[in-house]
């Protein structure tokens, strides 16, 4: 594989500066990422992923090609049962994806797979961990009807502190005691230097497509909103669910929508909403292998500003029912894709001003 030189650059934002330094690539910086600024005092700026399919539009080949090579640096030996472990609501996608790959290129049926989720099912609880710079910072996992696993894949899209990533750890490995090995897999690694690692409750290494470090320089905080904080950290609550990967899975899963697709001419936008993801991942990369310019993008409860990387931003309610508001962004409808959303919650759930904004067509998987 390519390695890329060593780089620095800082990034002006709205709210500060962002100094990085690239010290080893698998892929070049600028085809990985790009920043944003963060509407949040606890952290005002944003990793936003080129590969991701979440806030910019991606091809699904792409996606996929990434995922690949992320997923060829996790060891092929890790004692089983593994379990890959994706967090919401940013990385299901990218945790489902790493799990389809490992089993593909391994050939092990002992790999399996769970998510993060800020959803409250009927279901019981295997633990809960908390994600402290974000707005909606907490998240459960349920416990899943599976082997217990000696071995930890935890899949996040960067890391920047890794506090997070050891709250998880910590917690799964209270309810999982027999886990021996953790790899945390994730594409952009910026946690350099800040010891982390120390602090895992089992050996952990990591793989990633890039490591480096970051600086923050606050500039102009946004004003805490007590509201908005007290609705961003709500969680919602699903009466009718499938399991498409929060009670765990031991294979992938590739349902297909519930109703027949639309016919579409041109090029094609599928929109993923929250946690749901990785289907309308599957489906745009059905559509590619039909011949459409399709690309692949998602919902998210992060509020970001219109600037840097963000070109354009949508706003809307959530489809999970909760108070959170919810933002769509680089989606411009004047570059004329027809646009599909995917969505498990139901047509009635998905806000008309977003269904009218993009001219989109519901695509459903629902429970």
């Amino acid at each position: 594989m390519l390695t890329f030189p060593t780089l620095s650059r800082s990034i002006a934002l709205p709210t500060g500066r962002l100094d990085i330094t690239v010290e080893e690539a698998a892929w070049p910086l600028d085809d990985l990422c790009d920043f944003a600024a963060r509407e949040n005092p606890r952290r005002g700026f944003l990793v936003v992923s080129r590969v991701l399919g979440r806030h910019l539009p991606v091809a699904p080949r792409v996606m996929r090609r990434s995922v690949r090579d992320l997923a060829a640096r996790i060891p092929a030996d890790l004692p089983g049962p593994v379990m890959v472990v994706g967090l919401a609501e940013t990385a299901v996608c990218l945790g489902q994806t790493v799990h389809e790959e490992l089993r593909l290129a391994s050939g092990r049926d002992d790999i399996h797979f769970i998510h993060s989720t800020r959803q409250r099912l009927d279901h019981p609880l295997l633990c809960r961990f908390e994600e402290p710079h974000s707005h909606a910072s907490a998240h459960l996992i349920y416990r899943p009807a599976l082997p217990r696993p000696r071995s930890l894949v935890i899949v996040d899209d960067e890391i920047s502190t890794g506090t997070t990533l050891c709250n998880l750890a910590r917690a799964l490995v209270e309810a999982w005691p027999e886990v021996e090995a953790i790899v945390v897999a994730t594409l952009t690694d910026w946690s350099a230097g800040r010891g982390w690692q120390a602090r895992m409750p089992r050996p952990a290494r990591v793989a990633s497509l890039l490591t480096g470090r970051l600086a923050w320089t606050q500039g102009q905080a946004p004003v805490a909103d007590a509201a908005f904080d007290m609705a961003a950290a709500s969680l919602g609550r699903m009466d009718a669910h499938r399991n498409f990967g929060r009670l765990g899975l031991d294979a992938p899963v590739a349902d297909p929508p519930s109703a027949p697709l639309p016919p579409v001419a041109g090029p094609l936008r599928i929109v993923g909403t929250g946690e749901f993801t990785y289907l309308p991942f599957r489906l745009a990369e059905r559509m590619a292998r039909e011949g459409h310019d399709v690309v692949v993008q998602a919902t998210s409860r992060s509020p970001a500003r219109v600037a840097a990387a963000m070109k354009t931003r949508l706003c809307f309610a959530d489809n999970y029912g909760t108070s959170v508001p919810n933002y769509l962004y680089n989606a411009d409808p004047a570059d004329r894709r027809t646009t599909w959303i995917g969505h498990e919650t139901g047509a009635a759930t998905i806000d008309p001003a977003l269904i009218a904004a993009l001219d989109a067509r519901l695509i459903g998987w629902d429970a």
